[in-house]
């Protein structure tokens, strides 16, 4: 307690009753023990207090006398030194800045790699490795380290990306585009000045892929027409070319007449009377209220009695015959496949006659395909439809070309020669037009709020505008 007061005087302290709580705040000044205590844990922080360190510690004596190096008007730029490389700062806040011994012997750390692990072990291995004993994964460790190293050293360089147009994307994996002429590439010189030469002249020559130059078809691009659509044909070519129009038409009259005959109940004409009644009486099913639909009479199910479980007896039964019937199977297999070496030279017939069989097989494809060639490929969910035969009947056959009757359309053969060559695909003209339904929305200036009495009723109608 501070007897002192500020002036320095001494003077008696007061006597205030201590044992009170409302008193603690005025009786118990312990600055004084603060200060010391601050003291203490500042020697403490700093290792030592300052009575107890050596001067040498806190004091420089100066012995080097400051000598001024003349200023080199000429020199404008000063070097800068460099400063000595010191601790780094992210490491230097982590070193401790005080000499407090930490109080905790045993607190909980990291250990280090030589600390973990049994001391025994660790002092067995330094033996063998004293010894030249090394284990034998690292032994195959640097084995591995060493095919690694060959294997990176005779690695092939990474394959460049075919991005920059830089390969020729139809040829071998590697090859470059051909740019130039004909000429440059005919000359003898290295082929570092071949490319460069070409690729200063602007000229490039780029690869097709092969299927480009495949044909498609093996149709002719122009037909010659049938020798019946002549103007002064013969008698045969005429009567040939009117029998394959009549086949023609001949299908289409029985294709029609099968669909008539098929859709015929389905687009039969009902009067308006008889379909007006057929609808009132359709909707009106159910609707009597004098016949009364009598209740469904009880169905008699028969009953069946919950099956038995199986007694141990059948269960051992059931399985003695699952094996013997396993046995059988087994025993019918082995004596088939002794049978075979019996008929060794039906099996032999046999293969030579799939062989055979097969060789067939192929050329019958091989066949197929060359006949598709003249055919129009699917190309699309459209089927292609051959043109009508341009035809002239014989009273308009008059033996010139001045009054010949034109038959047929240029344009049109032209569109169906290129469809049967497989160039475009068979396409239907669409005539169907959408009519979308006209879309209905209130005004909001015509609209009325819902529940607005209106005389003696409710109203909530609002006018309605269509677009």
């Amino acid at each position: 307690m501070n007897i002192f007061s500020r002036n320095g005087d001494f003077h008696k302290p007061k006597r205030i009753v201590k044992h009170k709580k409302k008193a603690w705040r005025i009786t118990s000044n312990v600055e004084d023990v603060e200060r010391f205590l601050e003291s203490q844990r500042l020697d403490e922080r700093l290792g030592a207090p300052f009575e107890e360190r050596p001067s040498d510690s806190l004091f420089v004596l100066d012995t080097k006398a400051e000598v001024k190096k003349p200023v080199k008007i000429q020199q404008t730029k000063r070097k800068r030194k460099l400063k000595e490389i010191g601790p780094l700062k992210c490491y230097s806040i982590l070193t401790p800045s005080s000499a407090v011994v930490d109080p905790l012997k045993k607190r909980n750390r990291v250990k280090l790699p030589e600390e973990r692990g049994d001391p025994l072990l660790r002092k067995i291995k330094e033996e063998r490795r004293a010894k030249g004993k090394i284990p034998m994964r690292f032994v195959q460790s640097m084995r591995d380290h060493k095919k690694n190293l060959e294997a990176l050293k005779n690695k092939q360089p990474r394959y460049q990306r075919r991005s920059n147009f830089e390969y020729d994307i139809w040829g071998e994996k590697g090859d470059s585009l051909m740019i130039g002429d004909k000429e440059v590439v005919a000359l003898d010189v290295s082929d570092d000045l071949k490319t460069y030469t070409m690729e200063k002249t602007g000229k490039r020559i780029y690869s097709r892929p092969p299927s480009m130059f495949s044909k498609t078809t093996g149709l002719a691009a122009v037909e010659f027409p049938h020798p019946g659509t002549s103007y002064n044909p013969t008698f045969q070519d005429h009567q040939d070319l009117l029998r394959q129009a009549c086949e023609v038409e001949k299908k289409e009259i029985i294709q029609e007449k099968t669909t008539k005959r098929r859709l015929g109940p389905m687009l039969k004409k009902i009067p308006v009377e008889q379909r007006e009644k057929d609808w009132m009486t359709e909707m009106s099913q159910g609707l009597a209220e004098d016949e009364e639909t009598p209740d469904p009479e009880p169905v008699d199910l028969p009953l069946v009695r919950p099956t038995k479980p199986k007694t141990q007896k059948q269960k051992m039964k059931a399985k003695a015959l699952k094996m013997q019937e396993m046995r059988r199977k087994k025993l019918k297999e082995i004596k088939k496949r002794m049978m075979e070496f019996d008929r060794l030279r039906s099996i032999r017939r046999e293969i030579r006659e799939s062989e055979d069989l097969q060789v067939k097989r192929i050329e019958k494809r091989k066949k197929e395909k060359a006949a598709k060639m003249f055919k129009p490929a699917v190309l699309g969910k459209a089927k292609y439809e051959p043109p009508q035969i341009d035809v002239n009947f014989s009273d308009e056959i008059v033996g010139t070309l001045r009054g010949l009757k034109t038959e047929g359309n240029i344009m049109l053969d032209r569109y169906k020669s290129l469809q049967r060559r497989n160039i475009i695909e068979p396409r239907v003209r669409q005539m169907q037009v959408r009519k979308y339904k006209r879309k209905v929305y209130t005004k909001r200036s015509h609209q009325e709020p819902v529940g607005v009495h209106v005389g003696n009723r409710y109203s909530s109608d609002a006018t309605k505008i269509d677009l």
